[in-house]
């Protein structure tokens, strides 16, 4: 028996195979539509009604990162010429997912709000490294199409969700049985919280961590962190912040990047009771 609530969503294959272009929309109950386009198909873009001259909100998406998905949030008026930019500049992506309104009545400053949104509901739900360069301002738009526009993107988050993408899906959090440990600097602002997790034999550095913003002339490790800072962290108030949950290879990685200097992890994170990370984990 089917629920009050229940609803079809349609998928058509634009080329008959499971593994190409897709379209996929909920029929009379919403004018969302999502384009699924791999990247080596990508000039169909060029063919698609929808697409062509159209404002669109897209994720450019590469779930082949074992540690944390990859993706770029974008808008635009025109998609099929859009995607030539970023074809030459970004590597990284192997599928976007282009969403339209069937009924062509989503404008150019509509796409700014969505993608103000995307970007916001992105980075709270912190599942993926999200490689935008900067957070755009919050568009000023007419309070009657902030709503519409926060109707759509619902729609956008049960569509990208519906085909396997997870990036405003928040991460279940650790259980409250997850055994935390700390570490901080006693001569630079440092401090970082982590896990280790014993079925990827890998040290977890949480969100929120504090890294030093100066490392040490001994330090050998200044170009990967530098990358790390770059790839999942934040400048806040003269601080550096982790954004995401990240693992990394070993303890005394985590905690070096958190210091920027060298370090035993496992003698220098302790948990709440001042045990150190080696004499509660038996090393791998």
């Amino acid at each position: 028996m089917k629920s009050k609530h229940s609803f079809t969503i349609h998928t058509e294959l634009l080329d008959g195979s499971l593994e190409g272009a897709r379209n996929i929309y909920m029929g009379a109950n919403s004018t969302c539509h999502l384009y699924v386009i791999p990247r080596a198909e990508i000039a169909l873009a060029n063919n698609i009604h929808d697409i062509v001259g159209q404002p669109a909100f897209y994720i450019l998406f590469n779930s082949s990162d074992e540690m944390m998905p990859q993706a770029y949030i974008g808008q635009t008026t025109d998609f099929s010429n859009r995607k030539n930019d970023h074809l030459q500049k970004k590597d990284f992506w192997d599928t976007a997912l282009v969403f339209i309104s069937d009924n062509h009545k989503i404008y150019g400053d509509d796409v700014k709000y969505l993608e103000y949104l995307g970007i916001e509901a992105a980075q709270s739900a912190a599942s993926c490294r999200l490689l935008n360069g900067a957070n755009p301002k919050k568009p000023n738009i007419a309070p009657f199409r902030v709503n519409d526009m926060e109707v759509f993107f619902r729609d956008i988050q049960l569509l990208c969700k519906f085909y396997g993408c997870d990036i405003f899906e928040a991460k279940l959090s650790q259980a409250e049985s997850e055994h935390l440990f700390y570490v901080e600097s006693s001569d630079r602002p440092a401090k970082g919280i982590g896990y280790y997790d014993l079925q990827e034999n890998k040290f977890v550095l949480k969100a929120g961590c504090i890294l030093a913003t100066e490392v040490s002339n001994s330090y050998a490790s200044t170009s990967s962190r530098m990358q790390f800072i770059n790839d999942y962290c934040k400048k806040e108030k003269g601080q550096i912040v982790l954004i995401h949950d990240v693992p990394c290879e070993s303890p005394s990685k985590a905690s070096g990047f958190v210091l920027g200097r060298s370090s035993n992890g496992w003698f220098d994170w302790k948990d709440s009771d001042g045990k150190r990370l080696g004499d509660v984990i038996k090393r791998q």
